[in-house]
């Protein structure tokens, strides 16, 4: 074999390892990645969760000022003088 063909074959098996690198370096950062992207999920999940737990008393707090509210002016009826 002459220079010029172990030359070409060189190049072309570089090219089909850096290919075959690239490849798995996509692969094992696709695995971390899929780890914080499901770990996202869950934060985001419980948040969702603690924001409704939040509503919910919130309205409960309201629903107990409406009802005092509603106690205090029957309680105590404004005057029209």
């Amino acid at each position: 074999m002459d220079t010029k063909t172990l030359f070409y074959i060189g190049i072309i098996l570089g090219f089909i390892g850096g290919v075959a690198l690239t490849l798995v370096f996509i692969s094992v950062k696709s695995l971390f990645s899929a780890g914080e992207v499901r770990k996202l999920r869950q934060e985001k999940k419980s948040l969702e969760k603690r924001i409704q737990e939040k509503n919910r008393h919130i309205d409960e707090m309201m629903g107990h000022a409406e009802q005092l509210a509603r106690d205090f002016t029957k309680r105590n009826p404004t005057r029209d003088e």
